[in-house]
C-alpha cells in the first residue's frame, strides 16, 4: 500500500529519521523512497495573526480572503469572515480585544500582538 497524504505521527516515524546536519543544525531525513508531493508533517501553529497589510481583507481564524467581514463589536479591529468563526476564536481573542479596547485608537505592532497572543 502507499502512504497516505498526510502521516500521522505514529506512522511518520516510520518515514522519517532526526538527525544531524552538520552546521546547519537539526532535520529529518527520509529512510524510505517517498513519492514527490506527499505531506509528511503538519502542526498548527502556537500563535498567528493576520499581517497589517492584510488585516480587514482575512478572517483572523481560519484566514480566509473576502471582501467583507464582520467586525469584532469590542474592539473594532478584528474580523472575522462569519459569525462561527468569530465564536471560535473567542476564547483566544478575548485576552487581546480587552487590551486592544484599552489602547484604542492605537493599533500596535503585528509583532506586538503576536506575542501578546503568546
Amino acid at each position: 500500500p502507499g502512504i497516505p497524504n498526510l502521516l500521522p505521527r505514529d506512522r511518520m516515524a516510520r518515514y522519517l529519521q532526526r538527525g544531524s546536519c552538520g552546521h546547519r543544525g537539526e532535520g529529518l531525513r527520509a529512510t524510505t523512497a517517498l513519492a514527490p508531493g506527499h505531506l509528511l508533517y503538519s502542526a498548527s501553529p502556537y500563535a498567528c495573526i493576520p499581517s497589517k497589510k492584510a488585516r480587514g481583507s482575512i478572517c483572523e481564524h481560519c484566514f480566509c480572503r473576502k471582501e467583507s467581514l464582520l467586525r469584532c463589536s469590542q474592539c473594532k479591529m478584528a474580523r472575522y469572515c462569519n459569525a462561527t468563526c468569530q465564536k471560535l476564536a473567542w476564547p483566544e481573542h478575548k485576552c487581546e480585544c480587552k487590551c486592544l479596547r484599552s489602547i484604542n485608537p492605537q493599533i500596535p505592532t503585528d509583532m506586538v500582538r503576536l506575542v501578546a497572543r503568546i
